[in-house]
């Protein structure tokens, strides 16, 4: 089958019968600039301060990866939007300003959807998402970017969930209050803290799945040690095939699915090649990696959409079809792609939730 319409079609109606998910996009930054997620949106013209930069020289043009018509031209069911905090200062204002500000962007997310209830819904289970599917809407689960954004306050768990929380990554770029991070990490903690510890408990109580994407190797090995449930990292990939500190060793890749947990591959160029050259095989090349190591159970896909993720064959949702495709041409079975595209992220999401 190596005739690209042929491939498409075949694509398509697999997508037709199995649950996607993209689990990690950034599209809640833009909203600030008025955009429309059921909507196809104007070109945007962004301000390197809002994405972080320090200055605001020399905006520049950005076409968002992730909205409900994308999504539906890529056969995409689901992607999880999350609430990004960029790692700052820890006192007791800041943080409960941070906390504030975790709460809004949630609450745009909802305000986003309710906006779109026509194609779109949140979801909170993986029967949210079958029901949605089957009513002809795309399904959007709500994330958190860095535990940063839950403050000291370990009653902040069980509010964040009651809003619709499904996972939280621990940290982003710089050590907190819960954990040392792989990048920009002073080692504060040696892994978990006390503090974090705590909020695993928490989070395992209320139904929020723990994911280690950006934590350093000890803090998602204490992780893994800790939870009751399986952990996922929402948007990593390999080290043995990209030697870069937020991809995943081969002792954390075992340590992961000998819980049962996931590892949803990131199509970030730096996560994929040393040159950043990269494109839908070497996506696949992680995704056969995984499989070949621990198995067909413990793989997905996180595109970091609107995060910096993308990559030159697979820059937006409505592209997302030729990682399908590619995964055909490695004859991958139906169920297994089921598999990668949502059917393990699914399983994990049950387990936590108790369904």
């Amino acid at each position: 089958m190596n005739n690209p319409a042929e491939l498409y079609q075949t694509a398509k109606d697999i997508h037709a019968e199995i649950y996607s998910i993209d689990s990690h996009c950034d599209t809640p930054m833009y909203f600030r600039y008025g955009i429309d997620i059921g909507k196809n949106n104007p070109t945007l013209i962004l301000n390197p301060k809002d994405l972080g930069a320090e200055t605001e020289d020399q905006w520049f043009p950005y076409n968002l990866k992730v909205d409900i018509p994308k999504m539906q031209a890529g056969f995409l069911d689901a992607t999880f939007m999350v609430a990004y905090l960029k790692q700052g200062t820890r006192d007791t204002q800041t943080l409960e300003e941070t906390v504030e500000k975790t709460e809004m962007i949630i609450r745009e997310i909802i305000g986003q959807v309710d906006k779109n209830l026509e194609t779109a819904g949140i979801a909170l289970s993986s029967k949210d998402l079958k029901r949605l599917k089957a009513e002809g809407k795309k399904a959007i689960f709500i994330g958190i970017e860095n535990a940063y954004g839950i403050g000291k306050d370990i009653r902040n768990i069980r509010k964040f969930a009651e809003l619709g929380v499904r996972y939280i990554t621990l940290s982003h770029n710089g050590d907190n209050d819960v954990c040392d991070s792989a990048l920009d990490s002073n080692l504060e903690h040696n892994g978990l803290s006390e503090f974090g510890k705590e909020v695993i408990r928490e989070m395992n109580r209320w139904g929020i799945m723990v994911d280690i994407s950006h934590t350093s190797e000890k803090t998602s090995l204490d992780v893994v040690e800790l939870s009751e449930h399986p952990v996922i990292a929402s948007h990593s990939s390999m080290k043995a095939l990209c030697n870069h500190p937020r991809n995943i060793s081969d002792k954390l890749l075992h340590a992961i699915a000998g819980k049962g947990g996931v590892i949803q591959i990131c199509l970030y160029p730096d996560f994929l090649r040393e040159d950043e050259n990269a494109t839908v095989k070497d996506a696949v090349d992680h995704i056969d990696y995984v499989v070949k190591n621990v198995g067909i159970n413990h793989v997905g896909i996180g595109s970091d959409f609107d995060g910096g993720g993308g990559i030159s064959d697979v820059n937006a949702a409505d592209e997302l079809p030729r990682i399908t495709m590619e995964l055909l041409l490695r004859r991958y079975s139906k169920e297994d792609i089921a598999k990668i595209w949502g059917g393990n992220l699914m399983r994990v999401m049950d387990i936590v939730n108790n369904d």
